[in-house]
């Protein structure tokens, strides 16, 4: 995303909700002008409503919707400009807005579902580093002097904690300063497009995690593709829009490579086959009966609902699989922790025994 769109950012629900409201207003016999206008009354104060004073303001100069849209620059997206432009030339607007609002209540879904899952292990992770650092930050340091006066010697790794802590307390702002240059660094590390290449490249071969990534980028792209189809864009122009749409640029990379060979007469199914890392055979066969029998659009959307559903039950099963390491994340984390305090006063107790 370019920086100027950075801070005018519009999240999926917000564009969900307008392509299906405008949909219902067209189809209800509405102008698209006094529907915008509609929709931008109705919306609450924010980003969108200055985004939908702005459409209407173009589309008032007599320009057409996707070209309103297009002006906001990526805010929405070329692939729900590009299915609105379809639309716009096909006479089929509303049904094309319904197809937009289909596709993206997809995406929006896939994400939540992850979301969801991963939720439970950031509020574990933070609850422990907020935890073992309350400890060492604010309890251990108080209890040191009582250890010192008592002629305690320390354990190493009471030693270890402590000198961590006071380093924290002593040096905060250096420690903020270092770890916001750090996330800068790798910020503008990964919008390097040759480093980006090789991150995306990486999650398809990582166990497990090429499974959610294959399955994710499959669900969207059938979906799209299908979605295209649905609403009479030709199959070269589908995958000019799914190439613009991709979100992982391994798969971007080979899109375009399936393009050229699509360009050339060869059949989709057959140059989706080079890339059985990236395109499974049992969505492949799947699409192929489609290309043989002319249901190619109806394949996608099954393959779509395939690797949703199997994205839905592999994130489910995530919980199983990040537990143990979490458990044992923390009982390392804590326990050396309280090691570092008990120790002391486990050796204090013993010296007054004798």
């Amino acid at each position: 995303m370019k920086l100027k769109n950075f801070f005018r950012n519009i999240t999926l629900q917000e564009q969900m909700d307008f392509a299906k409201n405008l949909s219902v207003l067209l189809k209800g016999g509405v102008s698209i002008n006094d529907a915008v206008d509609s929709l931008a009354n109705q919306t609450r104060p924010g980003e969108m409503k200055k985004i939908l004073l702005r459409i209407k303001g173009r589309l008032e100069k007599g320009v057409s919707l996707n070209t309103a849209i297009t002006e906001e620059g990526e805010v929405f997206g070329k692939v729900v400009a590009s299915l609105i432009r379809a639309g716009e030339m096909s006479g089929s607007l509303a049904n094309n807005l319904d197809f937009v609002a289909e596709w993206l209540n997809r995406e929006y879904s896939l994400k939540k579902e992850i979301n969801s899952v991963l939720l439970y292990p950031k509020i574990v992770l933070s609850a422990t580093v907020l935890l073992g650092g309350g400890l060492a930050i604010f309890i251990l340091p108080k209890l040191v002097p009582m250890f010192t006066g008592l002629h305690v010697e320390l354990p190493l790794i009471t030693k270890i904690v402590l000198n961590i802590s006071l380093f924290m307390q002593n040096y905060w702002l250096l420690i903020i300063a270092i770890l916001f240059f750090a996330w800068l660094f790798f910020y503008l590390l990964f919008r390097i497009t040759a480093v980006k290449y090789q991150y995306h490249r990486s999650l398809v071969h990582i166990p497990y995690i090429k499974l959610l990534t294959v399955g994710y980028q499959l669900a969207l792209f059938s979906q799209l593709i299908g979605t295209l189809l649905r609403s009479g864009i030709t199959i070269d122009e589908a995958l000019s829009i799914a190439y613009d749409g991709a979100t992982n640029l391994y798969y971007k990379r080979a899109l375009k490579e399936i393009m050229a060979r699509v360009s050339k007469g060869i059949s989709l199914v057959e140059t989706m086959k080079a890339y059985p890392e990236l395109y499974p055979v049992n969505s492949t066969s799947v699409l192929s009966v489609g290309e043989n029998t002319g249901t190619l659009e109806e394949s996608f959307f099954k393959v779509s609902d395939f690797w949703s559903k199997e994205i839905t039950n592999e994130t489910k099963n995530l919980p199983t699989i990040i537990e143990p390491i979490l458990l044992v994340f923390i009982g390392v984390a804590v326990g050396l922790i309280a090691l570092s305090i008990i120790m002391p006063i486990y050796k204090l107790t013993g010296n007054l025994g004798v």
